[in-house]
């Protein structure tokens, strides 16, 4: 992981200790602004990307549902989709990205 010394001290004192089962749940039931603060910290952390070694998510509209797809390492290509599942809507897409971005940070619940 490359985050910076600042991330990686925020990821080790603030975000893993927020990072709960708990947590997980009450953002999979409301993921949609507002929030919790304690969410909000945690959605700040991993949608800013700082990790640029991680992939970076993006969700796509597809015919039968909606998809994750990573993006691009180089500008201009399409992004790739990481598997063949389909949320049923935007907001469980939505929570996908986040349980993709906590495990790619090694975060456990």
């Amino acid at each position: 992981m490359a985050l910076s010394i600042q991330d990686a001290e925020i990821l080790r004192t603030r975000v893993r200790a927020l990072v709960t089962a708990e947590l997980v749940e009450r953002a999979r039931a409301a993921p949609a602004p507002p929030y919790d603060p304690d969410i909000a910290e945690v959605l700040d952390f991993v949608r800013r990307n700082p990790d640029p070694d991680l992939p970076r998510y993006a969700i796509v509209r597809c015919h039968d549902g909606f998809a994750i797809a990573a993006r691009a390492a180089v500008r201009g290509r399409p992004p790739e989709l990481v598997d063949a599942r389909r949320h049923p809507d935007r907001g469980a897409a939505e929570h996908a990205v986040l349980e993709r971005r906590l495990r790619d940070l090694g975060l456990d619940w």
